[in-house]
């Protein structure tokens, strides 16, 4: 008997290692083998992979040769570098030289489709097949940051949440906000002032803190309905998750990574828990008030698709990946502009007589805001070079054709808009210059292929945020060029920082006066 359950739990034994050995060759050889050859018949070729770290050793071949500074010089009798893909991801520049606009590369076992064809890009852009939803890692990787929200989810789950959240931001939501926009919009301008003042008429200011407490304010009360000591705290420690989530992953070469207890990911662990009883908090607080998304979010979350969320995690996750795209999206981009503004002192002075020709000497309000042309080319000008994305990120949950190209259920696609809006064949030989006034006849006037214009992302799936987002960069660019002038600090070091978002590693530093 003894003998017989012996010979049992070896073979048992023997069958599960079995099986074992079967998945994993099939997942790390036989499988991602499979979806190239598929894109090879295809004529999408790339760099030879290896069997665990896929191109990885190839990535930190290129990047250790071609990054020998992380620093953009600048000098001041000279024009800054706009050219940021070719020194943040020299890879993908590289291998698009060698293998075309579109091509294949992995990062472990994971298999992408690196996009940057606009023809296909307008294709994707066209493509309303719920089987072309957001790839599996984003959720594993950064799932203490995104969790389970409109950012990362797919199908009816993220159909439930965009019809949730949507009609809370639609354009005539947005009007309704206009007072609060303005009135942060003035909060800063008094800030600066004093500054200004205080420095005897001209200020070295690092501006970050006092651009995103502008995006903060505004997107607390559409969140919440108010701006206090507990909201500042909650974007307090997303800010914080946000800076150790930017930390490697799979997809920065290290698979498996995220499961192992560093001192990185115990805090990613804690702030996450810290997160969720804040916006708890936060939740029963607000009840009753009848203002802010969370209570939109809180009634969905009773009832409709929430997959394997709980109501409660439904919540969280939701403010959570909004406050990533309400607050530091538009944050971000506010002090590109600002950047560039300050590399241009000619568009500062084009749109500051634009502003104080429409407002007549009169309280700033949007109608008047929808004048203002000049402003409005800036800010897409802007929004082309510096978009602040990372990557527009999607996964074929099922086999999904793109034009012509049908790509394999599995194979995850990137669209890179920092690369695609640089690209000379779309936007002609200037495309490395912040030029405005190619968006003089519009987006169609501007692009050879509108449809490659991406900031605010691609297809069904663009920010819903959009509007609101225009209009805070439109208030906070005319309050502030109506009272000031500026020009980069001698202490300014451009230096991309491409983590979660695409940021100034060092900040912004400027020279303010006042006009």
């Amino acid at each position: 008997m003894e003998q017989t359950l012996l010979s049992f739990a070896f073979s048992a034994f023997v069958f599960s290692l079995v099986g074992i050995i079967i998945y994993v060759v099939h997942d790390l050889c036989l499988k991602p083998k499979f979806l190239r050859a598929k894109l090879l018949k295809k004529g999408i070729d790339g760099p030879k992979p290896t069997l665990i770290l896929g191109n990885m050793p190839d990535i930190q071949k290129i990047q250790s040769k071609e990054l020998a500074s992380d620093a953009i010089t600048y000098d001041s009798n000279e024009t800054l570098s706009l050219d940021c893909p070719s020194v943040l991801l020299p890879h993908i520049s590289q291998w698009t030289k060698q293998f075309g606009k579109t091509f294949s590369f992995a990062l472990g076992k994971t298999q992408f489709l690196y996009i940057g064809d606009g023809e296909l890009v307008r294709e994707m852009n066209l493509c309303k097949s719920l089987d072309l939803g957001k790839p599996s890692y984003m959720y594993k990787e950064r799932g203490p940051l995104l969790g389970k929200g409109i950012l990362t989810t797919s199908k009816e789950v993220w159909v439930h949440q965009r019809k949730t959240i949507a009609p809370t931001i639609y354009v005539d939501k947005v009007k309704n906000m206009f007072r609060v926009v303005l009135e942060s919009g003035n909060t800063l301008v008094k800030s600066w002032e004093s500054l200004v003042e205080t420095e005897g008429g001209i200020a070295d200011v690092r501006v970050d803190d006092y651009v995103k407490t502008f995006t903060s304010s505004i997107f607390s009360h559409v969140m919440f309905g108010r701006y206090d000591a507990a909201e500042k705290l909650l974007f307090s420690k997303c800010r914080d998750l946000m800076e150790v989530s930017g930390s490697p992953t799979v997809v920065d070469g290290r698979p498996f990574y995220r499961y192992f207890p560093t001192k990185m990911h115990r805090r990613q662990w804690r702030l996450e828990k810290e997160i969720y009883r804040i916006i708890r908090d936060l939740e029963m607080k607000c009840e009753g008030e009848g203002e802010g998304i969370i209570h939109t979010l809180v009634d969905s979350a009773k009832h409709g698709e929430l997959g394997s969320s709980t109501p409660q995690q439904f919540v969280v996750d939701n403010c959570k990946e909004l406050c990533i795209v309400g607050m530091e999206v538009p944050g971000i981009t506010a002090i590109w502009g600002l950047m560039l503004l300050a590399l241009h002192p000619e568009w500062q002075e084009r749109a500051r007589a634009e502003v104080l020709e429409i407002c007549g000497g009169q309280t700033l309000d949007a109608e008047k805001l929808g004048k203002m042309k000049v402003l409005k080319m800036i800010i897409q000008e802007v929004l082309r070079l510096y978009s602040g994305v990372r990557f527009t990120a999607r996964e074929a949950l099922a086999d999904v054709q793109i034009g012509k190209v049908c790509v394999p259920k599995g194979v995850n696609i990137w669209v890179w808009p920092a690369a695609l809006h640089r690209d000379p064949q779309l936007w002609g030989s200037d495309a490395l210059k912040f030029n405005p006034d190619r968006f003089a006849n519009g987006i169609s006037g501007a692009c050879k292929i509108p449809q490659a214009y991406t900031p605010f992302g691609l297809g069904p799936r663009t920010c819903p945020g959009m509007n609101l987002g225009m209009m805070e960069l439109k208030v906070m660019f005319a309050l502030l060029l109506a009272k000031f002038s500026f020009s980069l600090s001698p202490n300014y070091q451009h230096v991309p920082k491409f983590d979660v978002l695409l940021e100034p590693k060092y900040g912004l530093k400027l020279l303010v006066r006042r006009v």
